[in-house]
């Protein structure tokens, strides 16, 4: 029940008790004036005892209105407790998000940057895949012509060994007929003609030098000792000898094999076989190049 509505019921009781007195004097000026003071005296009585109650139940009731008014006081404190604990929470979570944005940026602007050293990397290693592809071409086509020059020296080491051997023939032959020559000679008691020979340095050809070192003139020996393929001549230095010269040796009529020296003294030299026909004898003849183009005393 509201207040409104007791003060009402109050103010009715109130109005209702003083009509009942206006209804009593006015009756009480007529006639039956003492039955009907009576009858409103019990109807004042019990109009009185039920405002009395409806007093005490307004108290009852006011008394509990306030108890109600307390708990939702109480009930209200709580909530603005927890709103304030609701505020508190939400500041917190818009720091923490206002922190996560910030990661979040950092985060982006990092991001971009791998990106962007990435795409780097990704076009150094294009470039470096297509340097690739083009030194393995090109390794590929160096490849090929190495091997078209392997077998082009191939060919060519095999033609000079060819004239090399088709060299060494021509010099026994030249031998062979300068010892028949000198045979000849000595049987007719003349002096054995002498043949002018292009110079070996050159072989007729302008700033050509030779390979190896050759005398001004014709160095002839013979072999003195035999150690496998180490060779020790009677020729050295006193006669024109020098280091890394070939000397050709040669038995009779017929070709023996190549000795390069390596070793030079005064009055002998020694040398390694590079090219032998036959074995390498003690007492075997010994020329140099120059020896092979000219006659001998």
């Amino acid at each position: 029940m509201g207040t409104l509505t007791k003060v009402f019921i109050i103010l009715l009781v109130v109005f209702s008790i003083a009509f009942t007195t206006m209804t009593i004097s006015v009756v009480s000026q007529t006639t039956n004036w003492r039955d009907m003071a009576i009858q409103f005296q019990e109807h004042a009585q019990v109009a009185d005892t039920n405002l009395r109650h409806m007093i005490a139940s307004s108290a009852a009731s006011l008394a509990a209105a306030k108890e109600s008014v307390a708990d939702r006081l109480d009930r209200i404190n709580q909530l603005e407790s927890q709103n304030q604990t609701s505020r508190n929470e939400v500041a917190q979570l818009r720091s923490e998000l206002a922190r996560a944005a910030s990661e979040k940026s950092s985060s982006e602007a990092m991001n971009r940057g791998l990106l962007a050293q990435l795409r780097t990397a990704e076009a150094a290693r294009a470039e470096y895949e297509r340097q690739r592809n083009d030194l393995e071409t090109r390794n590929i086509g160096l490849e090929r012509r190495n091997v078209d020059l392997n077998d082009r020296v191939n060919e060519l080491t095999a033609q000079v060994s060819v004239m090399l051997e088709q060299q060494r023939q021509f010099q026994q032959q030249i031998n062979i007929l300068r010892k028949t020559s000198d045979r000849l000679s000595r049987r007719s008691g003349r002096p054995s003609g002498r043949v002018a020979m292009e110079d070996p340095r050159g072989a007729g050809l302008p700033n050509v030098n030779a390979l190896t070192p050759v005398a001004t003139s014709a160095i002839r020996g013979h072999v003195l000792e035999v150690d496998g393929n180490l060779v020790t001549l009677s020729v050295g230095s006193a006669d024109g000898v020098k280091k890394n010269m070939v000397f050709v040796v040669y038995r009779g009529d017929q070709y023996v094999g190549d000795v390069k020296v390596t070793l030079v003294e005064p009055n002998q030299s020694a040398g390694r076989t590079t090219t032998s026909k036959l074995a390498v004898q003690p007492g075997d003849e010994a020329t140099d190049s120059i020896g092979l183009g000219s006659t001998r005393g």
